[in-house]
C-alpha cells in the first residue's frame, strides 16, 4: 500500500474533527457580556444586558435586565467610567 494511501483516513480524520468544533460567539454576545462586567463592576449589579447602543468608538448606552440605564465610556488612557445615563437635553 502506498504511503500517500496509507494517509488518507488520517487526513479524512482531521477534516471531521475540524468540522466539530462549536462556533464562534457572535460578537454582540461578546460586548453584552464584556459591557455588563464593567457595569456590575463599578455599579449596583446588572444582570443581564438588554441592549447597547453605541454613540462612539468607546462610548456606550447600556440597559439592563434589572431597567437601569448606564453610560459606559473608556478614555483614550484605558480609564472605564460608568455612570447612570443621561439622556442629552
Amino acid at each position: 500500500m502506498s504511503a500517500l494511501l496509507r494517509g488518507l483516513p488520517l487526513v479524512g480524520l482531521l477534516g471531521l474533527a475540524a468540522c466539530q468544533t462549536p462556533p464562534p460567539l457572535p460578537h454582540t454576545v461578546l460586548v453584552r457580556a464584556e459591557l455588563a462586567q464593567l457595569v456590575s463592576d463599578q455599579q449596583p449589579p446588572c444582570g443581564a444586558v438588554r441592549e447597547y447602543t453605541r454613540h462612539g468608538r468607546m462610548d456606550y448606552r447600556v440597559e439592563c435586565e434589572s431597567g437601569l440605564v448606564y453610560r459606559v465610556q473608556v478614555s483614550a488612557d484605558g480609564r472605564v467610567t460608568v455612570r447612570p445615563y443621561e439622556p442629552p437635553r
